[in-house]
């Protein structure tokens, strides 16, 4: 298990990336860009910019090679695939106003325990289910105050591709602490051309309670440039006794290389037997690699109908970087 003081050193690296990006990033701020620049001033910035992103690449290969030793007994170090991202931005909201937000998403591998240790970091780590959400984010506060406030899970994850299962055995790192055991079985299959997959899911956390989730995916892919599919999802939990569905429909368009759209149509209700409407939201995303293979930008407006606010249309953008980092990405 991943000691607390390294975690807490992941979050101070991940802010020290945060301030180095944040030129490149939608983040909110008082202050104005200068209109010019001299060279010698771009290439230094160019010139750190980098170099984080090298050293933290490599800290993130130093703890998967420590750990892999650990827990394995041997010392030979090999390539490994483990990484970390990390995603901030802004969201505008035409009533919360303006609002950053930080996520943070690790898989440390460990390659010579034969695959079947990882090592996994997440922000959303208290979020029991993603069938009831409208934003992936929560508004109302700046990058920094997000980071701050993040609440992370560290969990280590056994895997056993034999019976297409994997066990979590983690805590979410707050105070008071909060350990929590999560058991996942899925399976995959082809149907002409169609690729389907179903995942069926257990999860138990000491304050936030019990739940499990079903979910069933179908993808197919239409030419080198269109693939499209639907996604269903059914989540209970067990501290609000209620059960939550999601529908998905989905069409990816690639542009080219380094850009692609996706357009989603979703579909939330709640309650069992009787089902009610909660949420019809849509929305059209872009994604373009800045950088080599680890910086990718992101605009993404959306429209949703709500329960709460009588379906009236609320409109949203949120505007992001993603930050891949990894020996893979050095």
């Amino acid at each position: 298990m991943l000691y607390y003081r390294d975690v807490c050193s992941l979050k101070v690296l991940c802010w020290a990336v945060i301030g180095c990006l944040s030129p490149l990033s939608f983040a909110d701020s008082t202050s104005q860009p200068q209109k010019s620049l001299e060279p010698t001033l771009k290439s230094a910035s160019q010139e750190w910019f980098l170099s984080t992103h090298e050293v933290i690449s490599e800290k993130v290969s130093d703890w998967s090679n420590g750990l892999d030793s650990f827990f394995s007994g041997r010392r030979d170090k090999v390539a490994n695939q483990s990484f970390v991202s990390m995603r901030f931005g802004s969201i505008i909201d035409e009533g919360d106003g303006v609002s950053g937000f930080f996520n943070l998403d690790t898989r440390i591998r460990l390659p010579n325990t034969e695959n079947r240790l990882n090592l996994v970091i997440e922000t959303d780590g208290d979020e029991l289910t993603q069938d009831n959400r409208v934003s992936e984010n929560e508004a109302g506060q700046n990058i920094l105050q997000s980071a701050r406030n993040t609440r992370v899970a560290t969990a280590l994850r056994y895997i056993k591709k034999e019976w297409n299962t994997n066990v979590d055995l983690g805590v979410l790192l707050d105070m008071p602490m909060d350990p929590f055991l999560r058991f996942k079985v899925a399976q995959s299959w082809k149907t002409g051309q169609w690729q389907w997959s179903q995942s069926e899911s257990l999860f138990s956390y000491y304050s936030l309670g019990n739940g499990g989730r079903y979910s069933l995916k179908a993808d197919r892919r239409i030419n080198d440039t269109y693939s499209t599919g639907v996604d269903f999802g059914a989540t209970y939990l067990d501290s609000d006794s209620q059960t939550y569905w999601r529908e998905n429909l989905y069409l990816t368009h690639a542009l080219n290389r380094d850009s692609k759209l996706r357009y989603q149509l979703s579909y939330l209700q709640y309650g069992w037997p009787n089902l009610t409407s909660d949420t019809v939201l849509y929305f059209v995303q872009y994604q373009k690699l800045l950088y080599e293979n680890w910086l990718i930008g992101e605009v993404k407006p959306q429209i949703a109908h709500a329960r709460d606010n009588d379906y009236e249309a609320a409109l949203s953008l949120t505007l992001s970087l993603e930050v891949l980092l990894g020996q893979e990405y050095l």
